[in-house]
């Protein structure tokens, strides 16, 4: 009797809720969430990195957060991590404010340590709010998500000579004073990126960028292989000097890619010329830590588990449907707390991108609108 008190109370709390506007349906389950929140975060909404001495908080960390928080219909979370953020990162306004890098311990104190944006957080945060305003059919959600965009369009941008309107990795530091830019192709998702061309296309600053987005992406894999980052000089692309590899950011450009919806125009084109990776993969039934686009020079080392596991979304774009599966077998499924912290912040996160993707908890149309599992998402009233 007590379950079925508590399902009965549920529904209740469902049916009073605001959020019935868009259908009242049970959240799916999805244990691997579970297990990352018991891991990595606070009851207030904080996501912690246990790896790091002074237990930092990164804005990536919350915008993660907040998607995944959508995925799992997570509303009390997600609202959670949402006020955390604005309030200890954006000084209490994302619209008016870019989210600092870094905040956590400093001595006897806790705060922001960089104040510096990132803009890969930045993005996935509007993103994520625009998503939610829809799925849920809560206005306030659209505001904010519209006005951090601009933000971004306003602080993080610039017109990068042969690749156009650009979104840089944060607010200071990339730009060079003779008109350089050093880039990363891991931030720019391509259905995040036509999300916002569609979503506000009455800014034609978001066509620009979603142009030279798929420019830089296409640029920066001709070789096969991504890199963490890149230099635009002049009009030319390079590596540069001290980051001739690809490893912990380039990983997530491959995921994104792999979960770009077929009825992208630019989903066969980038996939296309990703055929070098896709046959090392084969090669060696792992991914290693590191590769170098411009030698070809790989590591002998396998890379941790969460490189694996999100490398299963992009084999299976690219037809390799039974090495996809297992690169999946790598992701951690469990709502165990000592797992997850064992797997460690970042690694969880790759992991659970991929398994709630290969598990069909999520996927994105060919407008990269977000398209939650178990439920229909009809126009708000």
């Amino acid at each position: 009797m007590a379950f079925w008190r508590k399902v009965g109370a549920r529904l209740l709390l469902c049916f009073l809720s605001l959020a019935a506007t868009n259908g009242c349906s049970a959240a799916p389950a999805w244990p691997a969430w579970d297990g990352f929140k018991k891991a990595f975060v606070s009851d207030d909404g904080r996501v912690i990195d246990h790896s790091q001495a002074d237990l930092r908080t990164v804005s990536e960390g919350q915008a993660y957060g907040l998607f995944f928080a959508l995925v799992a219909q997570d509303r009390k979370t997600f609202d959670s991590l949402l006020n955390w953020t604005e309030n200890n990162l954006s000084s209490g306004n994302l619209g008016k404010q870019l989210p600092a890098w870094i905040w956590g311990k400093q001595g006897e104190n806790w705060g922001v340590i960089d104040a510096n944006s990132a803009s890969d957080a930045d993005l996935w945060i509007a993103y994520t709010l625009l998503e939610a305003a829809r799925v849920w059919c809560h206005a306030p959600y659209a505001d904010k998500a519209s006005a951090l965009g601009r933000l971004i369009l306003d602080q993080e941008s610039m017109d990068v000579r042969g690749l156009g309107l650009s979104i840089l990795p944060g607010n200071n530091g990339f730009a060079g004073s003779d008109g350089s830019a050093r880039l990363n192709p891991s931030y720019l998702p391509p259905f995040m990126m036509a999300r916002f061309a569609n979503a506000w296309a009455d800014d034609p600053r978001w066509a620009n960028v979603y142009l030279a987005s798929q420019r830089l992406l296409l640029d920066s894999g001709r070789g096969g292989y991504y890199p963490d980052w890149v230099l635009y000089n002049n009009g030319e692309m390079s590596l540069p000097d001290d980051e001739q590899r690809g490893d912990y950011d380039a990983i997530r450009t491959y995921m994104w890619i792999g979960m770009s919806n077929n009825g992208d125009p630019m989903a066969t084109p980038l996939l296309q010329q990703l055929s070098p990776t896709v046959a090392l993969l084969l090669k060696r039934q792992n991914m290693p830590e590191w590769v170098e686009p411009q030698s070809g020079n790989v590591s002998p080392q396998e890379g941790p588990k969460g490189f694996q596991a999100a490398m299963a979304p992009f084999l299976q774009a690219a037809g390799a449907v039974e090495l996809a599966k297992k690169f999946q077998a790598n992701a951690v499924t469990k709502t165990d707390k000592a797992a997850w912290l064992e797997y460690g912040y970042y690694n969880g996160v790759l992991s659970l991108f991929a398994q709630g993707y290969m598990d069909n908890q999520y996927r994105f149309n060919s407008l990269g609108e977000f398209l939650p599992k178990g439920k229909e998402v009809k126009p708000c009233g």
